[in-house]
């Protein structure tokens, strides 16, 4: 078996059109500023290892330390506040409860459960944050990835279809018996929203927040074009989006297996997991990138959109309206018809767009 994830391939990176920024060795992502020439300002880049993978943050302007401070305490107690594998949090207490001994959740964590279940009810279980046992059997949670046997498949499957979460007043909450929550597949865009947030209010002119294929910007008055990744050879873009209006915040986020996964008598297994089934899920596309406002919806949709396969996701995102680029095995990206203008497809890559 040989287990592939390497951490020092990065998911996204940013650079100004004057000169790339190079934060990491390999990065899915190449952001370019598209901004005339403009005096320098005060710039520095923090780097750490958070959220189970490499954090990069970059900000301009007078207050740059102090931001890069801020980022990474609220970095640190946000992943403490979210996490289900580290002991002692609260989504681990929330593991533990019961009717009898309900848990009661900081403001952050009970908002993103709610939110989290809302989506698993509208993706009809597509997205579901009752998962974690079987991320847990297939070794994805404790790092010693591996195919389970069918009857430990079963048995962790009948914990995702019967568990639940009750939500009480004052943000308290219980899991059923059985039930184990894992809020992987939102936290990173959550948290990224809640940094942004709380990085605006410094005296900034912008902020590029890489969580690891979560990448949330701001610009005082740029334009922004994003490279997406070619999930076949990550070194390389397949195409590249034009961002405007970035004096608010935008996040472009991917959701793919080409970069965790392993490998076992020949076939690959990603990391996504099929709720439905048990396993992995098995998909028409290599990557689904969502791009939007809200970066724990963005977070969640990505995860869905690459979930259902081509023709599903272009449905489901036509009738949702989210702004989306999936790319499938034979070279061609399927755009949703709102970015007409606003990509660009990069050589060996063909755009067909979808209404």
């Amino acid at each position: 078996m040989e287990h592939k994830r390497d951490p020092n391939r990065r998911k996204q990176c940013v650079s100004q059109m004057a000169g790339l920024f190079a934060f990491s060795i390999l990065f899915s992502f190449l952001m370019l500023n598209l901004s005339a020439c403009k005096k320098k300002t005060d710039k520095k880049t923090l780097q750490l290892f958070a959220l189970d993978t490499y954090v990069t943050i970059t900000v301009e302007g007078k207050d740059a330390q102090e931001a890069l401070d801020e980022a990474a305490r609220l970095i640190t107690d946000l992943e403490k506040e979210l996490s289900s594998r580290k002991e002692n949090t609260p989504i681990s207490r929330l593991n533990a409860s019961s009717e009898n001994a309900p848990v009661t959740l900081p403001a952050n964590a009970y908002g993103l459960l709610e939110k989290a279940w809302q989506y698993k009810n509208e993706t009809e279980g597509v997205f579901d944050p009752r998962v974690a046992p079987l991320m847990d059997v297939w070794g994805f949670s404790t790092g010693d990835p591996h195919v389970p046997s069918r009857e430990e498949i079963d048995a962790a499957l009948s914990r995702v279809e019967e568990g639940g979460i009750c939500f009480l007043d004052s943000c308290q909450a219980y899991v059923l018996p059985g039930t184990k929550i894992d809020l992987g597949g939102a936290a990173k865009g959550y948290i990224g929203d809640e940094v942004m947030r709380e990085l605006k209010k410094f005296s900034l002119s912008r902020i590029i927040l890489d969580l690891g294929g979560n990448i949330t910007v701001w610009a005082e008055k740029d334009d922004l074009t994003v490279g997406i990744v070619d999930p076949k050879s990550p070194s390389v873009l397949c195409a590249v989006l034009h961002l405007s209006d970035c004096e608010i915040p935008q996040s472009v986020i991917t959701s793919g297996a080409y970069e965790r996964y392993f490998e076992e008598d020949g076939i690959r297994y990603g990391h996504i997991m099929d709720p439905k089934t048990g396993y992995p899920v098995i998909t028409d596309i290599l990557s689904a990138t969502v791009i939007g406002r809200d970066g724990a919806k963005g977070d969640i949709l990505s995860t869905t959109l690459y979930a259902m396969g081509k023709e599903k996701a272009m449905d489901w995102a036509s009738q949702k309206g989210i702004d989306c680029v999936l790319c499938d095995e034979n070279g061609t990206l399927w755009v949703s018809s709102t970015l007409k203008g606003k990509i660009d497809a990069e050589k060996g890559w063909t755009i067909e767009y979808f209404d």
